[in-house]
């Protein structure tokens, strides 16, 4: 049996996009809505990772069918600092990548729905009440036009409120339905730190729209290793003592201590000598009072972050 060129092509397709198919991060369908339930992974970043409910790993490429009402929840306590961004490119503003937004059409996609900012975008609620005036999804209010509320400015400053207020404030949560011809991915993220973007494959029939992983997102996720991965922090491994830059220890251990105190120790004494080096600062001349300041207050809250 002989095979074309075009043949095979579409052979290599099919199979990639079935190996995406088998990977990705479905949602919950069970209730008939359809739910991404959201954490955040606090030890996986520097500011965390997000996990979604019933998916393997951190950041999971998700699967989102086309034209069909998708709910992300941010109920969980690690989703505080973290209010849930969706665009067209990693970290969307962010990287200064456009949105999902009533007024912006999909990159490329020749569609004139700006004109009407009737676009493919999230809709932001609290407590099951709309924080924006628009709404393409039918199923939750009627469909609008030239309303370009979408709820991001009424939902991200919540997020900044103390941790406590935060929690009384209630249930979070995103609606999606994408409603254009488009055949790239396109992105969630956190809206205050960037860095912490993840994909989503859209879906026609439940098969990726887009075989490649276009865009790309432009850097690697963090992935601990050795001892940071066993102390759970990030960049001190090379801190660890002795060394000519720090005191002999920073922590002084009794006698007949439990060795287990002993590791904790060792990760201590690593974080310590990271500060310490870090909070050895030189003044320049021109850098004046606020540039000595953050020269302190960095080191110090990014070891207070890996001790925590």
């Amino acid at each position: 049996m002989k095979f074309s060129v075009a043949s095979i092509a579409l052979l290599s397709a099919a199979s990639v996009a079935a190996q995406q198919q088998e990977s990705l991060c479905l949602p919950d369908c069970s209730s008939g809505k359809c739910i991404f339930e959201l954490a955040v992974e606090l030890t996986a970043g520097q500011t965390g990772y997000f996990t979604v409910k019933g998916c393997d790993g951190t950041n999971p490429t998700l699967g989102v069918e086309m034209g069909v009402s998708h709910t992300f929840i941010q109920q969980d306590y690690t989703n505080w600092y973290h209010a849930l961004g969706l665009a067209y490119a990693a970290d969307g503003a962010l990287l200064d990548n456009p949105e999902l937004e009533p007024c912006i059409a999909p990159p490329g996609s020749g569609s004139e729905c700006e004109e009407t900012c009737s676009c493919p975008a999230p809709m932001y609620f609290k407590n099951g009440i709309s924080l924006g005036e628009f709404s393409n999804d039918e199923s939750i209010a009627p469909l609008t036009e030239d309303a370009d509320n979408f709820g991001l400015d009424d939902y991200e400053p919540l997020f900044f409120y103390p941790f406590g207020q935060w929690l009384e404030e209630g249930l979070f949560s995103v609606n999606l339905k994408f409603t254009e011809d488009y055949k790239e991915d396109i992105f969630y993220f956190c809206h205050i730190h960037q860095g912490m973007t993840g994909r989503i494959k859209l879906l026609e029939d439940g098969v990726p729209v887009s075989a490649t992983d276009v865009p790309e997102i432009p850097y690697e996720y963090d992935m601990p290793t050795g001892f940071d991965a066993l102390c759970g922090n990030f960049g001190v491994a090379g801190n660890r003592l002795p060394d000519d830059q720090c005191p002999s220890t920073f922590v002084c251990l009794a006698d007949g201590a439990d060795p287990s105190l002993g590791l904790f120790a060792d990760c201590i004494n690593a974080q310590d000598c990271s500060m310490f080096k870090g909070m050895t600062s030189g003044v320049s001349a021109t850098g004046g009072e606020t540039a000595l300041f953050l020269h302190q207050m960095i080191p110090h809250h990014e070891n207070a972050v890996n001790m925590a």
